[in-house]
């Protein structure tokens, strides 16, 4: 994997599932000031309906649109999150939370301080791992 940051500022970004994972990802991205879409029954408690534009019904074959810059398979469906990497292909990037093996993309474990962006990556191996290492890197820079 080639580490880069993008901007996504107006850029429009589609979720499919509504879940934990998908706010984790909405919070983010909200921060890069992307345009949101998500597709999803449901929607996770922690995602601010108002800063999305959510499509409230079960994804279906056809529904990725050709604009998005960045999409996020996050359904708790493997084989549905394998259908939409097949259809955005291979005109989209895309990120499969379910299968790191397939996954054109991860997202880092991101630290801001005094004009720094530090990044940290297990390449999909280990989110934990990397939030760990993020906290306890904050914490020191903190302190120093």
């Amino acid at each position: 994997m080639y580490p880069i940051t993008v901007n996504l500022k107006n850029k429009e970004v589609l979720i499919v599932g509504g879940g934990k994972i998908a706010a984790r990802k909405v919070k983010g991205l909200i921060s890069e000031e992307a345009i949101i879409t998500i597709i999803s029954p449901t929607l996770d408690e922690g995602i601010d309906a108002t800063k999305v534009t959510w499509i409230q019904k079960k994804y279906e074959t056809g529904d990725i649109f050709p604009s998005a810059s960045l999409i996020f398979a996050c359904t708790d469906d493997k084989p549905l999150n394998e259908q939409i990497l097949e259809e955005a292909l291979p005109s989209q990037i895309v990120n499969v939370v379910s299968n790191k093996e397939i996954s054109e993309f991860y997202n880092m474990s991101m630290i801001k301080h005094d004009g720094l962006k530090i990044g940290i990556s297990t390449e999909g191996a280990s989110p934990l791992v990397a939030k760990k290492t993020r906290i306890e890197l904050q914490e020191w820079l903190e302190n120093k």
